[in-house]
């Protein structure tokens, strides 16, 4: 069953920000389903890539080895992680902008512990790591009941 549902957009504005999602589990729900995706994944924007590499090297007082080419593509990075009430439950920081995490007292992705689904209030952050253009996002969590 949909237990929670949310899109939006991440914009440069938000970056090294993190967005919280509140969602209600509800009784008897054995394990969660998150369904996480968000695009786009690399910067399409030539110019604007390489005038950030330029940024970054200026930033860190680097001298720039070779041409900004070859740090392309630069990538959006959002992550994310997961909260019950007050605890932790852990974080999924991966670079792949399509993911699909499990959470089960049997079996959880890595990153996750394994953990009884309570039903009350969780959170699932969005840590945005690096968006460097508009990014859109979905977020799907689906409760598997107890049988």
């Amino acid at each position: 069953m949909l237990i929670f549902s949310t899109e939006g957009v991440i914009t440069p504005a938000d970056d090294k920000t993190n967005i919280r999602h509140v969602f209600t589990v509800p009784e008897n729900i054995r394990a969660l389903k998150i369904k996480y995706r968000y695009s786009p994944k690399t910067l399409e924007d030539r110019e604007k890539a390489v005038n950030c590499v330029h940024a970054c090297f200026r930033k860190y007082g680097e001298e720039m080895a070779g041409v900004p080419a070859d740090f392309l593509p630069i990538k959006n990075l959002i992550t994310l992680s997961l909260d019950c009430g007050s605890e932790y439950i852990g974080a999924a920081h991966r670079q792949s902008n399509d993911q699909e995490h499990i959470i089960s007292a049997d079996f959880s992705s890595p990153g996750f512990v394994k953990c009884d689904i309570r039903p009350g209030e969780w959170d699932i952050v969005l840590n945005v790591h690096c968006v460097l253009c508009d990014v859109k996002y979905t977020i799907e969590i689906e409760g598997e009941s107890e049988e």
